[in-house]
């Protein structure tokens, strides 16, 4: 698949926005974690959604996002990794993005994500 210059810009500012705010979100969600109980394998704790959602936009935003547009970009994303990933995989995937070169997984969503904010 082609990247468009705008999807790349738009896939490098979710990277960005992703890494930074994962250990905000992973950290509200262990604090937070004494009785989560999932109701689904993939569906996130509400505290866990909540803080992930409101730290994405406000980063989304920050970066140069519309706030439609930071909206969208956030809802795609958490939808896209509970559709993938268990909590706890998530995790690991934003735990390995924050030490090392950030996996395809999210690289992927990033893509897919774009692409819905540009059509």
């Amino acid at each position: 698949m082609k990247i468009t210059c705008q999807q790349q810009s738009l896939i490098t500012t979710f990277l960005l926005i992703l890494i930074s705010i994962a250990y905000c979100s992973l950290l509200v969600s262990e604090a937070k974690s004494q009785t989560p109980k999932l109701l689904s394998q993939n569906e996130y704790p509400q505290d866990f959604t909540e803080a992930y959602q409101a730290s994405c936009k406000i980063n989304a935003v920050t970066k140069g996002l519309s706030t439609e547009q930071a909206e969208t970009l956030c809802d795609c994303t958490l939808n896209q990794f509970q559709s993938k990933y268990t909590l706890e995989e998530f995790q690991k995937l934003m735990n390995k993005a924050a030490k090392e070169e950030t996996p395809e997984e999210l690289i992927e969503v990033g893509e897919i994500c774009a692409e819905e904010l540009i059509d």
